[in-house]
């Protein structure tokens, strides 16, 4: 199998999420999600709701003889680590701001628990984000985040994806 660049990884969860419609305050329209790579940043957010997908870390264990495949070859495991930065909507009442913060929150939840539930490991049909070689994800989130971009101030969640290839 091909290495798995960070750039794929990258652009396959901000794929995933781009578009994604959401309901930022009650009595309000859905309004679509605009997700945003690494090479997709601006200077200044114009409208909300944003997600900025950056990866952070990644951590690739030792090639050993005890990790082999049906075919005697060693593999290594890498995880690499992506935060997803939300700006739901820029602040200015607070009820009405982390209601959209959460909001958003559950939206991206809600994909999260979708992504890699029609995968078949054993066939390997398994494609998490779209993108061949993923092993599995977790994540963490945090729902209620208030933040600084561009000089101005905003609410939204921030979400870590932990990717494991192989």
């Amino acid at each position: 199998m091909a290495r798995i660049s960070i750039m794929d990884i990258c652009d396959g969860i901000t794929a995933t999420f781009h578009g994604l419609m959401i309901t930022l305050n009650a009595g309000s329209p859905a309004v679509a999600l605009i997700a945003q790579s690494y090479d997709e940043l601006t200077e200044g957010i114009q409208d909300a709701p944003v997600l900025q997908i950056l990866p952070t870390n990644s951590e690739v264990d030792a090639q050993t003889d005890t990790d082999r495949t049906t075919f005697k070859g060693c593999v290594k495991d890498g995880k690499y680590s992506f935060d997803c930065i939300g700006y739901a909507r820029q602040r200015s009442q607070l009820a009405e701001d982390f209601e959209a913060s959460i909001r958003m929150w559950d939206a991206l939840e809600a994909i999260m628990e979708e992504v890699g539930t029609d995968c078949d490991p054993a066939t390997g049909t398994c494609a998490y984000f779209g993108v061949a070689g993923i092993k599995g994800i977790t994540w963490t989130a945090i729902g209620r985040v208030a933040k600084s971009y561009g000089g101005v101030n905003f609410v939204g969640p921030d979400m870590n994806i932990i990717i494991e290839v192989f």
